[in-house]
């Protein structure tokens, strides 16, 4: 019936841009945030969190709506965007910093996971860069392979006694093992778009203590045991690190250990 209906030029919402970010799409878009975000790890159910804590906010991925977007997003590769080039978006820090902040905690954004007081809780937001076609095709699936400059900001907060929140930014499953080692909970978050505010609903209590979204999210694809697997649910030897359908809610029993294999 593609061909019965009217010109795109003629159909209803036709040139109506203002409607592009309006409120119910923006609402759309929360709710697939919050149901894509999928719990990979929760050492000792230490989310959710109350907000009411001190709070540090690392990672260049915690304020970069480009890169929760990822790529095809205003330029082809969704590189060299800033977050003002997406009126109304907001970034992961942004959810955070209203949630926390009109509950009474404290809450520090520092990239490099510098702080001024020692916090509660650390949330990191790291990932892959953005990418389309091409750029973003690999021999394997290893994160930061070369340089593991993640890790070791992970490695550091946790050295000074701070508990650690992972928030993995990607567009498909990579091989972790020695950053969610140095994890306490590891969330895949996919990317997020424009509405970053919505991974926060999710992560944190309310005012009141109360769980304002459970974990819902399941993979979608196999998680590797090792950089070099392809892996794929009905394989004959299947053996990934995580299964397809795998996702933890809130109260279930943590399944990861804290000493996966690291080498590559």
């Amino acid at each position: 019936g593609l061909f019965d209906k009217p010109s795109p030029a003629k159909r209803q919402f036709s040139g109506k841009t203002q409607l592009i970010g309006s409120e119910a799409h923006r609402k759309v878009a929360k709710q697939a945030v919050r149901e894509s975000l999928v719990l990979l790890k929760n050492k000792a159910n230490l989310l959710p969190l109350s907000p009411k804590q001190k709070f540090l906010i690392a990672g260049d991925a915690a304020n970069n709506i480009g890169k929760q977007s990822g790529g095809w997003t205003i330029t082809w590769q969704g590189t060299n965007n800033q977050n003002s080039d997406f009126p109304g978006g907001s970034s992961i820090f942004d959810g955070f910093a209203e949630q926390i902040t009109a509950a009474g905690g404290q809450i520090e954004l520092n990239e490099k996971g510098l702080f001024t007081e020692q916090p509660d809780v650390a949330i990191v937001v790291f990932g892959e860069e953005p990418y389309a076609e091409g750029q973003g095709d690999r021999d394997h699936l290893a994160y930061q392979a070369s340089h593991k400059s993640d890790l070791a900001l992970l490695k550091r907060l946790k050295a000074q006694g701070i508990p650690v929140v992972s928030l993995f930014i990607s567009g498909r499953p990579m091989w972790v093992n020695a950053e969610l080692n140095a994890s306490d909970a590891f969330v895949a978050a996919w990317l997020p778009g424009s509405e970053g505010k919505a991974v926060a609903e999710v992560i944190l209590k309310d005012g009141e203590n109360q769980i304002q979204y459970d974990f819902t999210g399941k993979l979608s694809f196999s998680w590797p045991r090792t950089p070099e697997q392809t892996v794929n649910r009905f394989d004959k030897d299947y053996q990934p690190l995580l299964p397809y359908g795998f996702g933890l809610r809130y109260g279930d029993k943590n399944t990861l250990p804290d000493n996966l294999a690291e080498d590559f």
